[in-house]
Order: structure tokens, then sequence, then C-alpha cells
């Protein structure tokens, strides 16, 4: 499998990916192929766990589309979008192989848990903030969420972090990459925080059970931002 990886990520650096995510004769892989290399082994199923059931993943470049299933034991990885998908975030060619590599041992270390969420950070917060029940203006005041946020996503490494900042402005969440403004509040996460918001964000999403989350997201903020 790594050897098959490996290759996969050769063609995938030297050969740019056509459009329709098929073969031409050259054997270049299409974005799904190289995504289907990664290893299905126990650490990466469970990595993924309770981040989502079904996203949607749109390449850039190409403008392919890939539907990606955790189903509970194992992955699957499907071409289009899929109607049911909970999240679709937009990747580039360059995501899609740094997540191939981060993950192609089969196990995550915390620095390369680190580059996978650097990939899909931003764009599942973007995501996730697109729910209607986020976006209720006095839902976010009686909860005391800021309307200008910064979010570093720390490197464990020490090297530079990954940012986000969040405006809500005309009854909606804007995301911008990178750090704009005057925060009103600063979150500084670990991957692990990182995961963990994601985590009970996405339960909240499924049950409809967003009083339990506000009660949790008020003690989990304590503990990973300061209020500026």
């Amino acid at each position: 499998m790594l050897k098959k990886t490996t290759l996969y990520l050769i063609l995938f650096a030297i050969i740019p990916l056509n459009v329709n995510g098929q073969e031409d004769g050259t054997g270049q892989p299409s974005s799904i192929e190289v995504w289907q290399a990664i290893a299905q082994t126990p650490e990466i199923v469970d990595y993924f766990a309770g981040l989502f059931n079904v996203l949607g993943v749109q390449v850039e470049e190409t403008g392919e589309s890939i539907t990606v299933r955790h189903d509970g034991d194992k992955i699957s990885l499907s071409e289009g979008l899929a109607e049911d998908a909970d999240f679709v975030v937009s990747l580039k060619l360059e995501n899609i192989a740094n997540l191939v590599s981060h993950s192609a041992d089969g196990e995550f270390t915390e620095v390369e848990s680190f580059r996978i969420l650097r990939v899909l950070f931003t764009p599942m917060t973007i995501a996730t903030l697109k729910n209607p029940i986020l976006n209720v203006n006095w839902r976010r005041k009686l909860a005391r969420i800021e309307d200008l946020t910064h979010v570093y996503l720390l490197d464990p490494a020490g090297g530079e972090p990954t940012t986000h900042t969040l405006i809500y402005a005309a009854k909606q969440w804007i995301v911008v990459p990178g750090l704009y403004g005057n925060p009103k509040r600063i979150f500084r996460l670990s991957p692990d925080q990182a995961i963990a918001y994601q985590r009970k964000v996405f339960e909240a999403m499924k049950t409809g059970k967003w009083l339990k989350f506000s009660r949790w997201y008020k003690a989990w903020r304590k503990g990973v931002s300061e209020k500026i």
C-alpha cells in the first residue's frame, strides 16, 4: 500500500489530473484514486470518527467531486457529491496529496494530526457555521459569542499556526483565512482540542441537542480562549 501511495504522489506531483477524473492513457490517477491509496487502518477510521458521516469534497483545480463516507468500521469513497452530505468542502490538489502523505503509514503523530487538520480546519469551520441554528443572532448573544474572533490552530512542532477570523455580520457567519480586525476573543487550539470541538458540534447537528452543546461549549471555551 505504501509503495502504491508513493507512486501516486509522484504522479500527482508531476502530471496534472484531467478534469473528468479519468485516466487519459498516460496512467495518471484521478483524485479519488489518489485518496483510495490511504491505508484503511483502525487508527485512520478512529481519527475521523465523529467528525462527519458523509463528507463532500470538491477539487478546485479539476472540478472533480468526491463523497467520503464514514461507515463506522471503514471509510468508503465514491465519485460525485452525495445529496446527504453533512458538509461540502473545497480542497486543492495539494491538500489531497498532503492528506495521503501524512496518513501513508496508517498512523498519526500529533504533528501529522496538525498537518491533516490544517487542510480541513478552515473548510470544515465554514461548512459547520452555515448551519441555520448557529446563525440565529439571539442565540449567539445568549451564548455570549462575540461577533469578531481570531482562531489559531497550533503546530505542536512550533511552526506557524493555521489561523482564521470569524465575523458575524448580516445575520450570518463569515469565515476568512488569516487574521483580520480587532478580535473580541482569541482561541488557541491544539489539534486534539480542535477535533473535540468538531465532534461536539457535529453531534449537536445530528441530534439537535443544542442546549447540551451550549453547556459543553461554555466550559470548553474557558480553557482554550481569552476574551479581549
